[in-house]
C-alpha cells in the first residue's frame, strides 16, 4: 500500500533527490558501547577491558549528576520526541516497484504547518476594533501572523457588529491571550449565545445572511484553537464542522478542521479537508505559493498515514489522461493483484479518471494530472459493495430481511456495524484524492445521514450530532468545488434543510429525503430482484418447454416401431396357438370308431 508519487515537501515539483536514510542516528558514546559490545563477543579479554572503562565512566557520570541539576523537559517535548521516533521508524509502503522508498513526512513538519496556519492568528487574537475617519463603520478585524517577512500582514475583515458582541468577543480574546484556553473557550460560546439570542451586527434589519454567517463562524473557528490548545479535539469536532457550514470559502476553517481528524486519527478525513483547504486557498485568490506547498504537504502526510493505517484494504493510483476502457481497466487490476497478493479477494477499479495527487496538482492549470484508483481487499464482503453504488442511484443499506418494514433493535446495530466499520472508511478514503463528489450513492454523504438516522434510532444522540454536522458541511461545500445542475440545486437544498430540522428535531425521522431516496433505492432493488426472478423462471419454464418438445419428438418416432412389435407379436401368438392346437381329422375318428 502506498502513494504511487514521490514525496516531499514541493508539492508542485517532483523530488529528483535520492531517498534519505531515516533511521534514527546513534550518539557518538553509543557507537562506542556497541562497537565495544561486537569486540567483546570477538576478543572477551580485549572487551573486559572496554567494558570495565565504560563502567568506571558511567560511576563517574553518575556522581557527576548528584551535583549537577539535569535540565527538565516539557511533557509536550518528550511526547513530540516519541511520536516522531514511531514515525521514523515505520516504514513507507509504496504502490508501484519503480518507485523508490522515500521517507515519511516527520511529525514536527506537521506541527510547523499547524503553527504557522492552524494557530497563525493566536499572538493577534486580541482583536483590533479600528474606527476609520473615511467611514463612521467601525470594522472587526482579524489579523493573521505573518508566514514570513515578505508576505506581510493578511487582514480579514468582518463586517460591522453589535457593540455588546464586541464586548463579549473582546474579553474571550483578553483571556485567550492570557492562556487561559477554559476561560476563554466558556466567553467564546457566551459570545455565540449571543449570535443566536439576539442582533449579530449593528444594523439586524439590514443585515445579510452570509455577514452573520461570517461573524459566527469566526467565533466558531475561535472556539476550535481553544479546545485544540486544551488538546480535547473531540469537543473541537462539532464547532469545526459548523465554521465550515457558516463560511466554506475560508481556507483556514478547513485546515482547522484536517487538524481534529488528525488528532482523532481520522486520517482519511483529514486527507480530504487538506485537500480542499488547499483548493479554497487558490479559489479565494490565495497567491503565496509556499502557503500551498505547505497545505499540499499535509494533504500528502495524511493521505500516506491513510494508507498505513489501513488493514482491511491496499490502493494503487494509476496515471490517466483519457476515460479507460473494459481492456486498460483489467491491466491495472492484473498488476495490482501481482503486486499485492494478500488483497486479491476483491479487486474494484474506479473508471472514472477523477482522483489526484497533492504532488502533482495545481489547481490554476487547466488540466493537471490525474489517476484511476484501484483497491484491493481481503475480504470480499468489505468491497463487494463497490459494484452496487455504480448500478445504483439511492442509497440501499438497510440490513433489513424485510425491506419495508421497520428496523430491529438488532438489524439496527448489525447496520451501524456495516456501515461504521466496512463501507463508510472505504467511501472516506476514496474522496480524500477525489475534489468533487456529488451527494449521489458513494459520496459519503447519503451514507452519512443513514448512519446518522441507524443513530437515533439507537438513542445515540452525540454520535449522531457529529454525524450530522460533518454531513452539514459536507453539503455546504458542494457548490464551491463543482458545477450542479437545477435539479441538484433543489435537492442539495432539501438535504440542507432536512439537516438543520434534525439537528433541532423538529420533525419525524420518517420525513427525510434520504429516506425518501432509500426508499425509491429499495423499490429499484425489488424491481430488479423481481426482474431477475421472472428471468429466471422464463428460462426455467424455456427449458421445461424444450425437454417436453424432445420427449414428444421421441415418442413420435418410437411409436410406429411399437406398434409394428405389437403386430408382430400378435402373429407369433397365432402362429403359437395353430402348433399348439390343431384342428381334429374326421377320418381318423370315423377310422377309430369302426375299429
Amino acid at each position: 500500500m502506498g502513494s504511487s508519487s514521490e514525496r516531499g515537501p514541493d508539492c508542485n515539483k517532483k523530488s529528483s533527490t535520492p531517498s534519505m536514510d531515516t533511521r534514527p542516528k546513534t550518539s557518538k558514546g553509543s557507537a562506542v558501547k556497541n562497537e565495544a559490545a561486537i569486540d567483546h563477543v570477538k576478543c572477551p579479554a580485549e572487551g573486559n577491558k572496554v567494558l570495565q572503562e565504560e563502567h568506571n565512566n558511567l560511576n563517574k557520570r553518575k556522581k557527576w549528576s548528584r551535583c549537577a541539576k539535569p535540565k527538565k523537559r516539557k511533557w509536550g517535548e518528550r511526547k513530540q520526541e516519541c511520536e516522531d521516533g514511531s514515525l521514523v521508524k515505520k516504514e513507507a509502503k509504496n504502490v508501484s516497484s519503480d518507485q523508490p522508498v522515500l521517507p515519511r513526512i516527520p511529525l514536527r513538519s506537521l506541527v510547523d504547518v499547524e503553527m504557522k496556519l492552524v494557530y497563525g492568528d493566536e499572538q493577534n487574537i486580541a482583536l483590533q476594533f479600528m474606527k476609520s475617519q473615511a467611514s463612521s463603520d467601525s470594522q472587526l478585524v482579524c489579523q493573521t501572523t505573518e508566514i514570513d517577512s515578505q508576505s506581510g500582514s493578511n487582514l480579514s475583515l468582518l463586517p460591522q457588529i453589535d457593540k455588546w458582541l464586541q464586548v463579549a468577543v473582546q474579553d474571550a480574546s483578553s483571556y485567550y491571550k492570557q492562556k487561559k484556553y477554559v476561560i476563554a473557550a466558556s466567553r467564546f460560546t457566551r459570545a455565540l449565545e449571543l449570535c443566536s439570542k439576539g442582533p449579530v451586527l449593528e444594523t439586524p434589519f439590514e443585515a445579510d445572511y452570509e455577514d452573520v454567517s461570517k461573524v459566527a463562524g469566526f467565533i466558531e473557528s475561535k472556539l476550535v484553537i481553544c479546545y485544540l490548545r486544551m488538546k480535547r479535539p473531540d469537543l473541537a469536532l462539532n464547532h469545526s464542522h459548523r465554521s465550515i457550514h457558516l463560511n466554506p470559502v475560508d481556507y483556514q476553517h478547513h485546515l482547522r478542521q484536517a487538524t481534529v481528524f488528525r488528532l482523532l486519527a481520522r486520517y482519511s478525513e483529514a486527507a480530504r479537508s487538506a485537500m480542499i483547504a488547499d483548493y479554497m486557498y487558490w479559489l479565494s485568490g490565495g497567491s503565496e505559493q509556499h502557503i500551498s506547498k505547505l497545505i499540499k504537504l499535509y494533504w500528502q502526510a495524511m493521505l500516506e498515514e491513510a494508507i498505513t493505517k489501513a488493514n482491511a484494504f491496499s490502493v494503487m493510483y494509476t496515471p490517466c489522461t483519457v476515460k479507460p476502457t473494459a481492456d486498460s481497466i483489467e491491466k491495472p487490476k492484473s498488476i495490482f493483484r501481482k503486486q499485492h497478493p494478500t488483497y486479491t479477494a476483491y479487486v474494484f477499479t474506479d473508471p472514472a479518471v477523477v482522483h489526484c495527487l497533492p504532488q502533482t496538482t495545481n489547481w490554476g492549470l487547466p488540466v493537471s494530472q490525474q489517476y484511476m484508483i484501484t483497491l484491493g481487499f481481503k475480504k470480499q464482503e468489505d468491497g463487494s459493495f463497490l459494484e452496487k453504488l455504480l448500478t445504483r442511484k439511492c442509497p440501499t443499506f438497510t440490513g433489513s430481511k424485510a425491506p419495508f418494514c421497520p428496523l430491529t433493535t438488532e438489524e439496527t446495530e448489525r447496520s451501524i456495524e456495516t456501515l461504521g466499520k466496512r463501507i463508510l472508511p472505504v467511501l472516506d478514503f476514496i474522496k480524500c484524492t477525489k475534489l468533487a463528489g456529488g451527494f449521489c450513492a458513494g459520496s459519503g454523504i447519503m451514507e452519512k445521514l443513514l448512519y446518522a438516522g441507524y443513530l437515533c434510532r439507537l438513542q445515540r444522540v452525540k454520535e449522531q450530532s457529529q454525524v450530522i454536522n460533518q454531513a452539514l458541511a459536507e453539503l455546504a461545500v458542494i457548490p464551491y468545488l463543482q458545477d450542479i445542475s437545477q435539479k441538484e440545486a433543489e435537492l442539495l437544498h432539501a438535504l440542507m434543510a432536512d439537516t438543520m430540522d434534525t439537528l433541532e428535531g423538529s420533525r419525524t425521522d420518517k420525513e427525510r429525503v434520504w429516506n425518501k431516496m432509500q426508499t425509491v433505492g429499495l423499490i429499484e432493488d425489488l424491481i430488479y430482484q423481481s426482474e431477475d426472478v421472472f428471468l429466471r423462471n422464463k428460462e426455467l419454464r424455456t427449458a421445461r418447454k424444450q425437454r417436453a418438445k424432445v420427449k414428444r419428438t421421441q415418442s413420435v418416432k418410437t411409436q410406429p416401431s411399437l406398434e409394428n412389435a405389437q403386430h408382430s407379436q400378435d402373429v407369433s401368438k397365432m402362429a403359437a396357438g395353430t402348433l399348439i392346437h390343431p384342428p381334429p381329422d374326421s377320418r381318423d375318428n370315423k377310422g377309430l370308431s369302426s375299429n
